[in-house]
Order: C-alpha cells, then structure tokens, then sequence
C-alpha cells in the first residue's frame, strides 16, 4: 500500500470541494429557470412577446400561404433597423440633455417628445406591417389567428398557475 502525502490529500479535498460547489451553483441555476422560467428579453428585435404576434401563427399555414404573410412582416424588418437607430439616437440626445451643465426642462422635454416620436414611428411600422400580413389571410385563418390571441390573453401570467395581484388582493381581502 503506498501512502499518500498530506499536501496531495489536502489539494484533492480542495478540489471536491470546489467542484461541488460548481455543481450546486449549476443545479441550482437550472432549478431557478425550471421554477421562473427564462428572464424576459428586452430590446430584442426578433419574435414579439405579445399576445398580437402573427410569425408564431404562419408556422402553421402551408408553406406558399406561410411565406406571402411573412413577406411583409420582413420587409418590414429592414425599416425598422433605421427606426430602431433614431431611437437610440433620441435616447442619446435625452441622456445628453441630462447630464448637460446648462439642463432647462424645455430642452429635456423637446427630448422626451423626440424619443416618443420615434417609439410611434416604430410602432406605426409595425403596425402597418401587421395589417398588412393579415390582409394576406382568408378569413378562416383570420378566425383561427383571433383565437389565437384571445387564448393567450386569457393565459394566466408568468410560467406557474398564478392569479394576478388585483386578483389575488381582493381575494385575501375580508
């Protein structure tokens, strides 16, 4: 039988340490998205987190109906890559008013009206874009598509089975 040092022994303990650590930290990581599901995604340009969405929806139509809708819903995409660039541009200007030594509230509010007309033109875009792909449905497909969104209006929130707070306070509430 050969003996083992003490340091090496010492080193190998340090190291199931640490690793255990590691292990627990990564299940524990996985265990809070299994219970919160994944964090929300801000500012992504892809897929909407709405209930009004229509890519999800034309998955589901045959391929020569599926890619009529969504022609206009990426042809779409290319205007708002500029629109999405003036509001950033805007945003700058009002964190620039902001931090300005000579800051007047007209010069921040001229800001705050730059920024919200850019977030309409955005918001017009899509819009347009949306009314667009839709007038590209028959009619049984716009029903489908309304059914579509009423159930996921209907959803209760987040990933488990919870009431909304409104609801959950009057429920409490004597």
């Amino acid at each position: 039988m050969t003996e083992t040092s003490p340091a090496s022994s010492s080193g190998r303990r340090w190291l199931l340490v640490g690793s255990l650590a590691l292990n627990l930290l990564f299940i524990g990581g996985l265990a809070a998205i299994w219970w919160k599901g994944p964090p929300p995604v801000y500012g992504h340009p892809g897929l909407t987190q709405t209930p009004f969405g229509l890519m999800k929806f034309a998955r589901d139509l045959p391929p020569e109906r599926r890619d009529a809708v969504r022609r206009h819903l990426k042809d779409a995409r290319a205007d708002m890559r500029g629109l999405r660039d003036e509001l950033r541009a805007a945003r700058q200007k009002a964190a620039e008013v902001l931090k300005s030594p000579d800051y007047t509230a007209d010069n921040m509010s001229a800001a705050l009206g730059a920024i919200a007309a850019a977030d309409n033109r955005i918001r017009d875009r899509g819009a347009a874009a949306l009314l667009a792909a839709i007038g590209e449905l028959t009619p049984e497909e716009r029903q489908e598509l309304a059914s579509s969104w009423q159930r996921r209006l209907e959803r209760p929130p987040g990933r488990k089975d919870k009431t909304p707070k409104s609801e959950a306070d009057e429920s409490a509430a004597p």
